[in-house]
């Protein structure tokens, strides 16, 4: 299995993954964002995760389009990059494949790892990443569309009634032009109204105890 370094350099990951976004040929870089997820494995995801929201957080504008334009493309031809999380409320072992937001959605109503995660730490790691994916106006509506989706099907087995709620606030507030905030603030206030809400993902390699990605 795949280990992250002691010491990570998650900026040369940020800034590797922005140069692919950005010097590769369109038809090149949802080959080449697989390629890499690949290498980095399911156990790893939440490393790439952490890149994204680094690069949602601190990453030129420019970067920040050429990243979204990315995922718009992947999204686009179902080739989005995913990872595995346990389904509701079915049998140890069964597991769906969530892409970026809806991982981080799940990882914080359902946590795995050890240590909790604050909503403080999730409402910015879920702010860089919402900014990141607006960045792109198709990114942004294909992706709002996915989550209403989700949220509006009872029998896909990943999300409970209550995590479907959250989603729908979380699509509802994300509107276009909207801050990701307002979005973030939204599945908040619905994940303390369900059961179980409020957790953290701290022992998902890629994140740790500090949650969300820094300077």
């Amino acid at each position: 299995m795949k280990a992250l370094r002691a010491e990570p350099d998650w900026h040369e990951a940020a800034q590797t993954l922005v140069d692919g976004c950005c010097l590769l040929a369109p038809a090149e870089r949802v080959p080449w964002l697989e390629q890499l997820c690949r290498a980095i494995g399911d156990p790893l995801y939440p490393a790439f995760l952490r890149v994204l929201c680094l690069v949602g957080e601190h990453g030129e504008p420019l970067a920040q389009r050429a990243v979204a334009a990315t995922l718009n493309d992947a999204l686009a031809s179902g080739r989005l990059p995913s990872g595995p999380q346990a389904a509701w409320g079915a049998l140890a072992g069964a597991s769906r494949r969530q892409g970026p937001i809806e991982f981080l959605c799940a990882a914080f109503l359902h946590p795995q790892g050890a240590l909790p995660l604050s909503a403080s730490a999730f409402d910015r790691t879920a702010r860089a990443l919402l900014g990141l994916m607006a960045q792109d106006v198709q990114a942004h509506a294909r992706y709002r569309a996915r989550l209403e989706a989700a949220a509006a099907d009872p029998l896909e087995g990943a999300w409970s009634r209550a995590d479907r709620a959250a989603l729908r606030a979380l699509a509802a507030a994300w509107a276009p032009g909207a801050v990701p905030g307002l979005a973030v603030d939204a599945f908040l206030q619905a994940a303390r109204g369900g059961a179980g809400s409020g957790g953290g993902w701290s022992g998902l390699p890629g994140f740790g105890a500090l949650g969300p990605p820094g300077r």
